[in-house]
């Protein structure tokens, strides 16, 4: 499996993971603080949770699997807790950045 990127496409994933982070956990964010009645709508409805679970799961399975195939170094414990404090759009891009070591180091 190629995991080698060019610049440009490693600007990319760090735009990805910045915008899963930024954007995405900070809307979620927000709506927690400041409208919690929002979350607790979306809890109270049975299609909202199935992609609530669906999206646990898949993690677990993307952590599983990046591991398994070598994609990343991160342990799959991390990744985890990466896309529970972000999201996947986050920790996915941040997982296979990881990959590369830095400049000198030894893998």
């Amino acid at each position: 499996m190629v995991t080698d990127f060019t610049p440009g496409e490693r600007a990319g994933l760090w735009a990805v993971a910045a915008l899963g982070f930024l954007g995405l956990n900070g809307v979620f964010g927000f709506a927690v603080l400041f409208r919690p009645q929002m979350l607790a709508a979306a809890m109270s409805n049975p299609l909202a949770v199935v992609f609530v679970v669906e999206a646990l799961v898949l993690t677990g399975v993307l952590a599983y699997l990046l591991q398994r195939w070598q994609v990343t170094r991160l342990h799959w414990t991390w990744f985890v807790l990466l896309a529970l404090a972000g999201s996947l759009a986050f920790a996915v891009p941040l997982a296979v950045l990881w990959k590369k070591s830095p400049v000198g180091s030894r893998q």
